[in-house]
């Protein structure tokens, strides 16, 4: 079998979940390639790499986009070189993730598709594939999606536009290419997408749930001197953790957590730019990046509790990275958290309720030990592996 897979990157949580089924999928005997169209290949991803155009045809792109709300309209001809190597390559299944990101032309990506009837699989990381604009709508009360969007209220918001605002345009465009396809099968990794995407104009468009799944060979309790590098000592560590802190993922917040957490805790935020970590309160420490995977584990391991204040969110990973490394976790009820976080975990917090979540930390923070193995059991049954099984018995059923 020739498995070809779409996505903007090759790192990060998607990117992350791509090389994971191409790995499950070459181990059974497939043959897998992933085009992607930016950042730098991760180590052990070269085999799967496959880049589509360049940084000038991205910014032509990204022009159009934040100009003319025009995502999926350049690329032009970077997407017929993908076409003329899918020709070439005959891949048996097609598995697109995220298509947004400025480096592939929506039309006629989706003209081939239709033309070559191959199988497609479709992974929604997000809510973008049924929107007008954004990648999100809840946060702002926004259901336009369901009838057909117009003034989009998240203009400013990824993928975000400073010119002519486009989303009824968009909307119809998306409406007619994407469930044209004769062999879509979607797939949402919550019950809660799942869902959404049932109201959607996808609603006659198959969609099953394939949870997202934590790789336990990179992600295990590791030991470490951090506590006292950072001068944290015994104090009970509540960690935040976001690839990007956007907006919708809670920054704004943070402030207001670190301030009702008593002296006992010491909040640490990792993945800020060098903007936010200097608006940051002096009371939180605030870290850009992690070197690799393993330190990002070792601040799992060494934390108390992982604070996740997304608005916004699918199946965010960091929840099963932290339960991965015996750490509970304490969120707001948005997307899937529910759906990964039960009692004997974490808790899940009204979202938006900065007081309810300060509460449920300081009580989880304290038992640390009594939710470790809980918080293994969880991580296995999320393991990475099941998840590509799940879309490797999936490739064999749309082949049928």
């Amino acid at each position: 079998m020739r498995v070809f897979e779409l996505n903007t990157f090759l790192g990060g949580s998607t990117g992350r979940i791509a090389t994971d089924i191409a790995q499950y999928a070459t181990a059974q005997g497939a043959e897998t390639i992933i085009g992607f169209g930016a950042g730098s290949v991760p180590q052990g991803a070269e085999t799967y790499a496959l880049r589509i155009g360049g940084p000038v045809g991205r910014k032509w792109h990204g022009a159009l986009r934040k100009l003319l709300d025009a995502e999926g309209y350049g690329s032009i001809l970077a997407t017929k070189r993908l076409i003329h190597f899918l020709q070439q390559y005959q891949p048996d299944v097609i598995h697109l993730h995220n298509l947004h990101g400025c480096y592939v032309n929506h039309k006629l990506l989706f003209r081939y598709l239709q033309q070559s009837g191959i199988p497609v699989v479709w992974t929604l990381h997000d809510c973008w594939a049924f929107t007008g604009h954004c990648a999100y709508f809840d946060r702002v009360g926004c259901d336009r999606w369901k009838t057909g969007c117009f003034s989009c209220p998240q203009k400013g918001e990824y993928p975000a536009c400073i010119g002519i605002e486009g989303s009824k345009r968009n909307y119809a465009r998306k409406h007619n290419l994407f469930p044209s396809l004769p062999n879509l099968t979607l797939v949402a990794p919550c019950a809660w997408l799942q869902r959404i995407t049932d109201e959607s104009f996808f609603r006659n468009v198959p969609c099953q749930v394939i949870y997202n799944g934590v790789d336990r060979n990179r992600f295990y309790p590791v030991k470490s001197d951090l506590r006292e590098q950072y001068g944290i000592g015994d104090k009970l560590l509540i960690l935040a953790v976001a690839s990007e802190w956007e907006e919708r993922k809670g920054i704004r917040l943070l402030p207001e957590l670190a301030g009702k957490l008593s002296e006992r805790c010491q909040l640490v935020v990792i993945g800020v730019t060098p903007e936010q970590r200097k608006a940051l309160p002096a009371s939180i420490l605030g870290i850009q990046k992690t070197a690799n995977v393993r330190e990002l584990a070792a601040w799992y391991t060494a934390a108390d509790c992982l604070a996740n204040p997304t608005l916004e969110d699918n199946m965010p990973m960091v929840n099963l990275e932290s339960f991965a490394c015996g750490t509970p976790v304490v969120a707001f009820n948005t997307g899937g958290c529910a759906e990964a976080i039960p009692n004997t975990c974490g808790t899940v917090t009204p979202k938006g309720d900065v007081d309810a979540m300060a509460d449920a930390i300081h009580n989880i923070a304290r038992k640390k030990a009594a939710f470790s193995q809980a918080c293994f059991s969880q991580a296995e049954r999320f393991d990475a592996e099941f998840s590509a099984k799940a879309y490797w018995d999936l490739y064999q059923e749309v082949l049928r």
